[in-house]
């Protein structure tokens, strides 16, 4: 589901085909069998009640018009024509539409749960390949939005093409036994529900450009909320919530303005379907009996049916109506999903990563956020093991470089190279899931301490010990045996329940559960009381020479025993060497470190 959408009926098949399949059109045939036997045991009804009047057999058949094979098939066969076989008959007819509609019914059921896991999937599918550079184009409001209240408005619009769909079939199916009961009083029904199809064109297309603007505006809301719930902080002790909370509002009451027209153009067409039906039918009698001489008895079967098609054909109208009102989600996420496609990394035909023995190598490294060039010819050459540390002023580059080596970015223009193979020859997926990474923001799941530092890892013998390890490493395993559940204690939403301090722990002990190769500490103390500070220096020398760690520090004093430091002003870098040399070849650097008392 993330090609160009036409806003057309065929278009909105092929949208929903596109992820039902087969199952649609299995639908569909199940819907025309329906209006067969429904239409069938309508027409039924004319010749008993004509055979309870005493009308003789000739009446009958001459009541059903095109009809009449019906009652001839009970001739061919033998069978006599009373009311006993009638009955019989109708019975075994209506059992059998009911047998069908019970099967329609439980494949709509299916068609819904399909459609929805196949929404889903389909998003997280197009989520977990999107470029992080993609990501970084998206809008928070849009994806929160988009993932889910316009995935529901979404199902809703399915649920009322399928409903609509059916209608349309059992429509189609009564106007065409009409046509064979008596094609002069359908031609005339036809034209007259065509006419009323005309009137409600406009108020559909209106629905439809309001749903689309009420999705945009759900956009906007979620990204407002969202933005208020991360600074909630700021917000509450500034007591700047009630000037924000007006522009909430204002999208709020755009909203409801616009779902109030939708409403009221709804009202219009409920309230006019019925009497504008009446007409068309009153209309097409009076022509048939006055002016084209027809008997009542003669259009009474084509009445019936086409009584049950116009209304078929209002409620025909009425769904399409409610799918108009939600047809501004399936293009948003259609739309969603086609930028999320054009940001998809491939990685088809590339090598898959199982280590590396030598080295990391940038060369000729350019990148550029827009027109604002960040690094500029950069070299440089990580050893395996070796502890490398990125210091600078904010801007410098530091950051830039240590997603460049992780692959989350791509240059501008160079090549980063591991053991002599490009990035671009490599399966990088397989490369990520060999690093570590820790923030100045601990990423902690509202699940429990074993979930958290394991990624939800089989609770196996073997992961339970290799788990305890990691926790005596970190020091968090005597926080943890004081736990209430222990390591099945829930820590909050996003670590609400722990400190920062043991968050960032949290965050260690996670990356040191993995087979990782690459370790990178991205300002990860920048935040964190002296203590924690301490811990995560002492952690960084006690890995020293286990793993290839790439810190980048405001702090120079959790990175003095790094192997090499690189010093990076205005994207160059100015000096690489330890900590001592760089203090000998820098007076930035050695004013750097007098600035912080580290002499």
């Amino acid at each position: 589901m993330s090609k160009v959408l036409k806003h057309t009926p065929i278009g909105y098949f092929k949208y929903f085909y596109e992820a039902m399949g087969i199952k649609l059109i299995v639908n569909i045939f199940l819907s025309v069998l329906l209006g067969l036997f429904d239409g069938i045991g309508l027409a039924l009804f004319i010749p008993l009640l004509q055979m309870v009047g005493g009308d003789a057999p000739n009446s009958q058949t001459e009541s059903l018009g095109g009809m009449s094979f019906i009652l001839d098939g009970y001739a061919s066969l033998g069978i006599p024509v009373n009311l006993l076989t009638v009955l019989l008959l109708i019975i075994v007819i209506f059992s059998l539409k009911g047998l069908l509609n019970y099967v329609l019914m439980m494949e709509q059921v299916d068609l819904r749960q399909k459609y929805m896991i196949s929404l889903r999937l389909n998003q997280i599918d197009l989520l977990k390949k999107l470029s992080y550079k993609g990501f970084l184009k998206l809008d928070s409001g849009i994806i929160q939005n988009t993932v889910t209240a316009e995935v529901g408005k979404n199902l809703n619009a399915m649920i009322q093409f399928l409903n609509t769909s059916k209608a349309i079939i059992l429509l189609s199916t009564y106007v065409v036994l009409a046509f064979i009961a008596n094609w002069q009083f359908a031609l005339f029904i036809i034209v007259g529900g065509f006419l009323s199809n005309m009137i409600f064109k406009r108020m559909n297309q209106l629905i439809k450009e309001t749903s689309v603007l009420i999705s945009k505006r759900g956009n906007l809301f979620s990204g407002y909320i969202i933005q208020a719930i991360q600074s909630f902080k700021y917000l509450k002790s500034t007591s700047g919530f009630g000037l924000y909370t007006n522009k909430i509002v204002d999208v709020m009451r755009d909203i409801e303005g616009m779902n109030r027209r939708i409403g009221k153009n709804q009202a219009i067409t409920a309230s006019v379907r019925e009497p504008l039906l009446m007409v068309i039918i009153s209309g097409a009698i009076l022509i048939q009996i006055y002016w084209m001489g027809a008997t009542l008895s003669s259009i009474i079967l084509a009445l019936l049916l086409f009584y049950r098609a116009l209304s078929g054909l209002m409620i025909v109208q009425s769904g399409w109506q409610s799918f108009m009102q939600n047809v501004g989600s399936i293009e948003l996420i259609n739309d969603f999903n086609l930028q999320l496609k054009k940001s998809e990394e491939i990685f088809v035909g590339k090598e898959s990563y199982s280590g590396f023995t030598t080295a990391i190598k940038l060369e000729n490294i350019d990148f550029s956020y827009g027109s604002k060039k960040v690094l500029n010819n950069i070299n440089l050459e990580i050893k395996k093991n070796e502890t490398i540390a990125f210091v600078g002023e904010s801007g410098s580059g530091k950051s830039t470089i240590a997603n460049l080596i992780v692959s989350l970015i791509e240059p501008i223009s160079g090549e980063i190279k591991i053991d002599h193979k490009s990035y671009g020859q490599l399966e990088l997926n397989s490369f990520r899931s060999r690093i570590g990474y820790i923030t100045q923001e601990p990423v902690i799941y509202n699940d429990d301490v074993y979930n958290n530092v394991t990624f939800w890892a089989d609770r196996s013998p073997e992961n339970r010990i290799k788990f305890q390890k990691v926790m005596e490493k970190v020091s968090l395993l005597e926080f943890m045996n004081d736990l209430p559940e222990k390591e099945n204690t829930p820590l909050g939403d996003n670590g609400l329940l722990i400190s920062g301090g043991q968050k960032q722990r949290i965050t260690i002990a996670r990356e040191l559960f993995k087979d990782v190769d690459i370790l990178v500490m991205d300002e990860a103390t920048s935040a964190l009381d002296s203590e924690t500070e301490n811990f995560i220096q002492n952690s960084i020398n006690d890995l020293h020479g286990y793993y290839t760690i790439i810190v980048v520090a405001h702090r120079l004093s959790t990175i003095k025993e790094a192997d090499k430091i690189c010093l990076l002003e205005n994207g160059n870098i100015e000096a690489v060497g330890s900590f001592e040399e760089v203090m000998t070849k820098s007076p930035k650097f050695n004013r750097m470190v007098q600035l912080q008392n580290l002499n």
